[in-house]
C-alpha cells in the first residue's frame, strides 16, 4: 500500500506544481491608455489691421482642429489669420479632435468697437464755423466716405453734404447741433463706420448719464410725471413743470467722478403755453470744491444768458424779452407743444466735478422744460 502511495504523492505534487505554474502564467489585459485632447490658444492683434487677428494653438493630444470665429466661417488650419469684414462682437470657439474621438472646447470674444479702428479728430480753420476733419484708421484704406448734416439753428433744417476727401472741410452754423458719420472700406474688404455729434467748436458727447449724483432745489411735489429728475432722464418727451409760483433762483446741479470738461450744454423747450413758462435769465456754473451742489463750495460762471442781450451771437438765447418758443416753427411740433433743443457753447471750457445751471428768473411764475444735457 505503501508502494503504491508514494507515487500516487509525487503525481499529486507535480500537478500542483503544473497548476501553480499555469495559473502564473496568465496574462490580464490592461485598460487602453486615453488621451483626452486639449483646446488652448493664444490671440495676437494684427498691430496695422483692427479687423486681423492671428490665433496661435496650444493646443495637445489632437489629430484635428477646427476654429469657428463667429461670422459663419470654419479653418481647421493649426495657427490660422483671420480677418473680420465688419465691426461687433464675435465669440471664438477652437474645437480639438483625439484619436479616440473625444473632443475639447475653449472660447472667447473679440470685440471690434467702430471707434478702435477709426479716430476722428477736428480742428478750427480760419473761416468762421468751419472745422477740418481728419480720421486715423486701423487698417490700410480702400476708400473713405463722409456724410455731414448740418442743422440750420434758426430753422433746425438739415442740410446733408458728403465728401470722399480724407480731410474735408465743412462749415456749421453758430449755435447748431449737427452730426456726421464716416465709413471706411480697408482693402480687404472689411468696413467701419463711426457717427457723432458736431458742432462749430468740435465733436461733442452727451455726459448727462455718467454723472454719479444730481439734484434740485425746487421740485413739483404734487405731480411725480413732471418732477425734477424728468429733466434728465433722457427722454426729450417728458418735462419738469412748476405751476406754483416758482422760487428764484432755482439750482439743478450734477456731479461727475472726477472733473470733466463741458464744450456745449442743451435745454429742450417743455412750453405749451407760448413763452410764459421759459427761463428768462440763467448761468451755468462749475465747482471743484463742492459737496451738495448748491449751499458750498467756489463756483465760477462759466456761461450767463439773459433775456436783456444784445449779442447778434446769442440768437438762440432768449434775447429782447423773447423766450424759447419765439423761435419755433410748425415743423418742431409735438402735440400741441412745440419742441426743439437750444444749444449753448461754453466759450472758455475747464474741468469740473460739479456742474449746476442756476435759473436766475422767468417770463412769468410757472417754469416748465423738458431736457437738460452736458457734453464734454
Amino acid at each position: 500500500m505503501k508502494k503504491l502511495f508514494k507515487p500516487l504523492a509525487v503525481l499529486f505534487c507535480m500537478g500542483a506544481i503544473y497548476a501553480c505554474k499555469k495559473t502564473n502564467s496568465v496574462t490580464v489585459p490592461s485598460d487602453p491608455v486615453i488621451k483626452n485632447p486639449i483646446a488652448d490658444y493664444t490671440v495676437i492683434p494684427d498691430s496695422t489691421d483692427g479687423f486681423t487677428f492671428k490665433f496661435n494653438s496650444l493646443a495637445e493630444n489632437f489629430v484635428k482642429l477646427e476654429w469657428r470665429f463667429g461670422d459663419d466661417t470654419l479653418n481647421t488650419d493649426t495657427n490660422p489669420t483671420h480677418t473680420y469684414l465688419t465691426t461687433g462682437q464675435y465669440t471664438v470657439d477652437l474645437e480639438s479632435y483625439s484619436k479616440s474621438g473625444e473632443t475639447s472646447h475653449k472660447q472667447i470674444v473679440i470685440n471690434i468697437a467702430p471707434d478702435s479702428i477709426i479716430k476722428v479728430s477736428t480742428e478750427k480753420t480760419s473761416v468762421d464755423g468751419q472745422l477740418k476733419f481728419s480720421a486715423k484708421v486701423k487698417a490700410h484704406i480702400k476708400t473713405i466716405a463722409w456724410t455731414f448734416n448740418a442743422v440750420d439753428p434758426s430753422t433746425s433744417a438739415v442740410t446733408t453734404t458728403t465728401s470722399s476727401d480724407l480731410s474735408p472741410t465743412p462749415t456749421f452754423a453758430f449755435g447748431s447741433f449737427n452730426s456726421f458719420s464716416v465709413t471706411i472700406t480697408t482693402d480687404k474688404g472689411s468696413q467701419a463706420t463711426v457717427s457723432k455729434n458736431v458742432t462749430p467748436e468740435g465733436i461733442v458727447s452727451d455726459i448727462t448719464q455718467s454723472r454719479i449724483n444730481f439734484g434740485s432745489t425746487n421740485d413739483n411735489l404734487d405731480n411725480s410725471n413732471e418732477n425734477a429728475p424728468k429733466l434728465i432722464d433722457g427722454n426729450p418727451n417728458t418735462k419738469f413743470g412748476f405751476y406754483s409760483a416758482f422760487p428764484t433762483p432755482e439750482i439743478f446741479w450734477l456731479q461727475f467722478a472726477s472733473p470733466v470738461t463741458v464744450k456745449m450744454y442743451a435745454i429742450e423747450n417743455g412750453n405749451d403755453s407760448e413763452s410764459d413758462r421759459d427761463p428768462s435769465e440763467w448761468v451755468i456754473e462749475g465747482s471743484n470744491d463742492s459737496t451738495d451742489g448748491v449751499n458750498t463750495g467756489t463756483w465760477d460762471i462759466i456761461d450767463h444768458r439773459s433775456a436783456d442781450s444784445t449779442d447778434p451771437n446769442t440768437m438762440m438765447t432768449p434775447i429782447t424779452g423773447k423766450g424759447f418758443a419765439d423761435y419755433l416753427t410748425a415743423v418742431n411740433q409735438y402735440s400741441t407743444r412745440y419742441l426743439r433743443f437750444f444749444y449753448y457753447p461754453i466759450a472758455n471750457p475747464k474741468p469740473y466735478v460739479y456742474y449746476r445751471w442756476r435759473i436766475i428768473s422767468t417770463f412769468q411764475s410757472a417754469f416748465q422744460i423738458e431736457e437738460f444735457r452736458l457734453y464734454k
